[in-house]
């Protein structure tokens, strides 16, 4: 892990703070073995036709012995399934907790219908999504029948720093679980840590001037989008929704003028 720089030390969120007594304290129930081999769950993307346990070893920063052992256990309790070519992909296992954590989420059901009227209306993909670790991971998509859409699925990932719907989640979440955020990005490097802290910076002043974050070519050169956060009715999980699509058909200005006011109040409602 990086040291942190003694100038900034008392100021950023994700100063010195974070190694507190009673964090340390906790950090004696975390279970290694069980952490490393969500860890390889969790690097399977929806756009891989599979990976080798070299190529997972890659993704998670694990030895590829290690990798091999838990590839096995994991095969054995179907959690995952080996391909003839030695591949492996995710298996059934894996559905159930899926479905389980996504009917617990009654609030896409309600969501559903105003996201697409105003993906209709604007000609764009709405999108909610929750997150993951370091990233977003959508939970529900609606389309517009526009030629040109952004092609988000329930699955998809969205960087935290660069998306307009990550900002909105780190401009909503709590001081703790930024500075949890801060220190996991911090550990991993440098450069993303600082990126970060400034992209707090920026969904801030974004909300204090739209009352929503944004984003303009900056996840995607050619993506335009804006999101809000909202904590969904009789839940506590944060989530954002986000509105976006090609910067050919769906400017700035259309977005800030004509889309904003109906997806701030799309959040104030399932919010409310």
């Amino acid at each position: 892990m990086q040291s942190n720089d003694s100038s900034t030390a008392g100021s950023d969120p994700g100063g010195d703070d974070l190694l507190d007594p009673a964090r340390k304290n906790e950090e004696r129930y975390f279970i290694t073995a069980l952490a490393r081999g969500l860890e390889v769950l969790s690097c399977f993307r929806s756009a891989d036709k599979g990976l080798t346990n070299q190529q997972i070893a890659e993704r998670c920063g694990l030895p590829k012995s290690t990798v091999t052992r838990f590839t096995y256990t994991l095969t054995r309790l179907g959690y995952l399934v080996q391909e003839s070519g030695g591949r492996f992909v995710l298996g059934t296992a894996t559905l159930g907790l899926g479905s389980a954590m996504l009917a617990r989420l009654d609030i896409r059901q309600m969501a559903r219908p105003m996201m697409q009227e105003l993906a209709d209306f604007s000609g764009t993909t709405v999108s909610i999504a929750v997150r993951d670790r370091l990233s977003m991971i959508t939970v529900e998509v609606c389309r517009s029948t526009a030629a040109l859409a952004l092609s988000l699925q329930v699955g998809s990932r969205m960087p935290l720093a660069v998306s307009a719907i990550g900002r909105a989640y780190l401009v909503r979440a709590s001081e703790q679980e930024k500075r949890d955020i801060l220190a996991r990005y911090q550990e991993l490097d440098e450069m993303a840590y600082k990126a970060l802290v400034e992209a707090i910076a920026r969904g801030t002043r974004d909300y204090a001037q739209y009352g929503c974050t944004t984003s303009f070519g900056e996840w995607q050169k050619d993506v335009n989008g804006i999101a809000a956060g909202f904590y969904p009715i009789g839940g506590n999980q944060l989530m954002s929704i986000n509105c976006g699509g090609p910067s050919s058909s769906v400017s700035r200005e259309f977005l800030l003028e004509e889309v904003r006011p109906r997806l701030i109040e799309i959040a104030a409602r399932l919010e409310s």
